[in-house]
Formats: structure tokens, sequence, C-alpha cells
């Protein structure tokens, strides 16, 4: 998939208001107050060097939001809240579920297309989400075409509440709901947003494969994973500003 393909799945709904209504032409509107949120402090050292490089703090506000579904949609609430933004953006680092995606690898930086609240009993049937509890959430069409245009490739993003270590749980994970990286957190703060009708996308550095080694690797390669998303990050929203 390259960048072409990959906004081929805009249309020309209106959504958070960025898009045009049917018969205009599609216009994004300016965005100059953005929150941007991480599960953990690390995961922003690299946009804090950036923001204070090019003095642009004030428009670009970025917090860690907490690790985990839980206390990341707790922090990503909290943080709209005290933070009044425009727009929300998620940036951190994730899993690639193996031969799910070929054009996808480690030190590669995506744009999340579909959130999708995962867990075990549910991908192994024995177990169900209650119909009322919201278990998908899309990513803003506008902003994904913004990524898009940047050369970020789109990817579905599973969000469990525990990291996947065993190897049977990994083929699952990917067919069920036929995800390509596993995030914790992306979804939680991708719901906060939501409730609050604010504009959301997601940018994640692929750190290492889930799975057994995915520790050691995450370990390895997370601050350059890290590092590349926000810089993947800025140029998004430099574009929608």
């Amino acid at each position: 998939m390259n960048a072409q393909a990959a906004s081929s799945d805009f249309d020309n709904k209106d959504h958070f208001g960025l898009r045009s209504r049917a018969g205009r032409t599609p216009k994004m509107h300016t965005l100059r107050r953005w929150l941007v949120l991480a599960a953990w402090p690390p995961e922003l050292a690299e946009l804090h060097r950036l923001l204070k490089r090019r003095m642009i703090g004030q428009q670009v506000v970025a917090r860690a939001a907490g690790v985990g579904l839980v206390e990341a949609a707790i922090g990503a609430t909290a943080a709209i809240a005290a933070t009044r933004p425009e727009a929300v953006m998620f940036v951190g680092t994730a899993g690639l579920y193996l031969h799910r995606r070929p054009d996808l690898a480690l030190a590669g930086v995506v744009a999340a297309r579909r959130l999708v609240l995962s867990a075990d009993g549910v991908t192994t049937g024995d177990a169900y989400l209650p119909p009322a509890l919201p278990a998908t959430q899309e990513t803003t069409l506008a902003l994904r075409r913004i990524a898009a245009a940047t050369g970020l490739l789109m990817a579905d993003v599973a969000c469990p509440l525990a990291i996947t270590s065993r190897p049977t749980m990994i083929g699952r994970g990917a067919r069920l709901p036929a995800c390509d990286v596993e995030n914790l957190e992306a979804f939680a703060v991708a719901r906060a947003a939501a409730a609050a009708s604010l504009p959301f996308a997601a940018i994640l550095g692929i750190s290492n494969n889930v799975g057994p080694s995915a520790h050691a690797a995450w370990k390895r390669n997370a601050t350059r994973a890290a590092a590349a998303a926000c810089h993947a990050a800025l140029e998004v929203i430099d574009r929608a500003r």
C-alpha cells in the first residue's frame, strides 16, 4: 500500500466539521491549538525538542496521558479539559503483527485508520463485548488524508488491555479484528477525543514484532521509533495549521 492507495478510504462525509459537504471541494479547516498525547514522557522527548527549537509550544501542547487503556483515558480526558485544544493527536510505539502487512516493517511509522478495543476472550470466542460498549473508533478522515499526503501508510490498530506475548495469541490478534499493529493506549485517547467532539489522529512508530521477544525489542528500539513518530506527527500538524 502506498500513500495514494491509503487515501482511497476517504469519502465526502463531514467528520468533526473538517470535511466539506457533498458538492464542494474538500477543504481542511485550520487547526491551531493541538494537544499531543503519549503514554509516558520519554515518548514525547523528541517532540519537546522540536517544539522548543521552533518556538511553537503555545500552539502545540505535549503531555503524557498514562500507560494502559484506563490510565490513558483518564489522562486524556483531564488534559483535554485543561488545555481546550482544537485537535488531539496520539503518538507512541506499536508492535507489528508478523505477516499481516508485508509493506510494514520495524522502524516504520504509520497513521492509524481504525482503532479496535481488543480482549483475549473475545478473540477466542469465550466472551463478548456488550453492544452498548464502543469497540471501534476511526481517526478523523481529513487528518488521515493529510497523513497519507506526507507518505505515511495507514494501519488498523488493536488496543488490548495487556501486551500480547504468547505466539498462539498473535494470530488471533491479527485476524480478529484483522488489525495490523498493536498499541495499548490509542483507543482510549481516541474515545476521549470523540467524547469532546475533537478531531483525532494517531501516529505510531513500529518498535517491535508482537510476541515473546517484544519487550526486549521494544527496549532497544522504542526511543528511535517514538522519535520518528514525533517527526511525522509534527509534519501532519504543520500541514493542518
